[in-house]
């Protein structure tokens, strides 16, 4: 065969091209943004059938770019739009039908049905307004279509001036009171009011450093250590000479005499954070103090600090001193969720659902973790809402934030 006459077509390549070429009159695609690695040329010549060689592999990696998984059957359907449909409503609808056949909608079973539910129409007039068929005017709906399944943007872009724009930035997020606090206020109170140990073991994630923090601010009399994996016996003391305004010595000795002097008959209280974390022997300084000047101390970590109280010889003369300690937390309640939401996002993001149901399913959704929701969610939610105030939050745009920019499947 001379390679100077285009090849024959098979009758799909040529039903192939004729509705890819539809495809990029509807969107205003060109062909160097449909080229998908193959020479612009070439793909000139498919498009206008002119290709001289087999056009089986250009057509294919078209299609996909274009359809996914598609076939041929479903693109026709929906190809041929109502008379109702202008320009920028065929190249939302376009828009629409390639965002569906995405893997990352797909892999959220988000379809024209569950679509339906969200915007309170039928499965029927969903599939109508986006396959072009819907004899009313359709662009109010398709925005609102789209609005559902847009990819999220990490992008702070431009807000909306309407209304009042919220954001929450990492480390200068405002306390909100949760059962997490409360629980901590109290085995601080009562190691403080019985001046012996309490203990308070929680999943990371739930406030426990916050809550300390808060409780730190409101009794002046609370002494924090903030542990980590450097901090031992050592640190323990140096950090209490210097809470205390004591003078160092070169003896650990003299300085835990010191901070036994300076504690006694006082209503003081130490707080150890990430107690967990410490090096082993970091709570032996803590357990003499305790004794001999008759204070107060609590342990705050995550569960693993309960397993080495518990199970480990060495923490047996800790353990034996405990006054207070509440079975160890794994998520924060269902209550707790929705208080973060809806103080955090001061009453400006709009809810497309807001009852039981809703903030259960968003519960397990943040898996009842107090960080996932207000680091990790809220800050792309929020900066979704402030360019987009009149979309209804709901299951599918929350999935979408997590499958998109958190990389975690749907719920």
């Amino acid at each position: 065969m001379s390679y100077s006459q285009p090849h024959p077509y098979t009758p799909e390549q040529t039903l192939r091209v004729e509705l890819i070429n539809q495809e990029l009159s509807t969107t205003g695609m060109t062909a160097e943004e449909l080229n998908c690695g193959f020479a612009l040329q070439s793909v000139k010549e498919v498009l206008a059938n002119k290709c001289t060689i087999n056009p089986e592999k250009i057509i294919v990696a078209m299609w996909q770019k274009l359809f996914g998984n598609a076939a041929i059957t479903e693109i026709e359907k929906r190809n041929g739009f109502n008379k109702s449909y202008n320009k920028s409503d065929r190249e939302l609808a376009a828009r629409i039908c390639l965002r569906l056949q995405s893997p990352e909608i797909r892999e959220q079973n988000i379809t024209s049905a569950s679509i339906a539910v969200s915007m309170g129409k039928s499965p029927a007039s969903i599939s109508q307004l986006i396959n072009g068929k819907y004899n009313a005017k359709p662009t109010a709906h398709l925005h609102d279509i789209w609005a559902l399944i847009r990819p999220a943007e990490i992008d702070q872009g431009k807000p909306s001036n309407e209304r009042k724009k919220i954001e929450i930035v990492y480390g200068d997020v405002r306390f909100i009171p949760t059962s997490t606090s409360k629980l901590i206020a109290m085995a601080c109170d009562q190691a403080r009011a019985r001046k012996r140990f309490s203990v308070f073991a929680g999943q990371a994630g739930l406030g426990k450093t916050k809550g300390i923090a808060e409780y730190c601010r409101h009794n002046k009399e609370a002494i924090l250590i903030a542990g980590s994996e450097q901090t031992s016996s050592t640190q323990v003391l140096e950090q209490l000479t210097l809470a205390l305004g004591l003078s160092r010595c070169p003896s650990a000795y003299k300085n835990m005499q010191k901070i036994i002097s300076a504690l006694r008959d006082t209503d003081r209280l130490i707080i150890l954070d990430e107690a967990d974390k410490c090096k082993p022997n970091s709570l032996d300084p803590l357990r003499t103090i305790s004794d001999q000047a008759i204070v107060g101390v609590t342990l705050v970590g995550n569960i693993q600090l309960v397993d080495k109280l518990q199970t480990q010889e060495r923490y047996e003369l800790i353990a034996s001193r405990v006054c207070f300690w509440p079975k160890p937390i794994g998520q924060i309640t269902v209550e707790d969720i929705r208080t973060l939401f809806l103080e955090l996002t001061e009453g400006t993001v709009k809810l497309a659902q807001n009852d039981a149901k809703w903030w259960q399913w968003l519960h397990k959704r943040v898996e009842g973790n107090a960080r996932e929701l207000v680091e990790n969610l809220l800050p792309h939610l929020l900066n979704h809402t402030n360019k987009n105030p009149d979309t209804a939050v709901d299951r599918l745009l929350v999935n979408g934030i997590f499958s998109s920019v958190l990389n975690k499947p749907a719920v």
